[in-house]
């Protein structure tokens, strides 16, 4: 197996995966109200990446190496049927970590899906709760 290494030559062992550009909050330090506003042009759906797409390039670099995917945005709590990608993620051979970054909005109307999907018991999601934002 040859490993992807980065400029230093360590090997990755993360790979962030953005689901969606889209989010319900215009932090400051992220997406601006200035820039992001109501009429800000987000990407068409159809260009997003699908699961099969998404779980196709995991499986690729988990067979170089990566052990943790995390799951990133805009708000990937956002994306339609979240649960069903972590579920495919999780029964990647390698892949050992699955977290996430969110704002923490949709957390607990999604926590047992996640969890039924694979996410877990102990998920490590990031979130940006001590940031001052603004809801969209």
């Amino acid at each position: 197996m040859t490993r992807v290494l980065d400029r230093r030559s360590r090997p990755r062992r993360d790979l962030r995966i953005s689901v969606t550009d889209r989010c319900n909050f215009r932090c400051a330090y992220c997406m601006p109200r200035e820039i992001f506003g109501r009429d800000y042009a987000f990407l068409p759906r159809a260009e997003l990446l699908s699961f099969e797409e998404i779980t196709r390039l995991t499986r690729v670099f988990a067979e170089h190496g990566v052990t943790k995917v995390r799951l990133t945005g805009g708000e990937p709590l956002l994306r339609r049927d979240l649960e069903r990608l972590v579920e495919m993620l999780a029964g990647i051979q390698g892949i050992s970590d699955i977290a996430l970054t969110t704002n923490g909005a949709a957390l607990a109307a999604k926590a047992q899906a996640l969890k039924r999907a694979g996410f877990p018991a102990s998920p490590s999601a990031s979130t940006h709760s001590t940031t001052k934002r603004s809801p969209r």
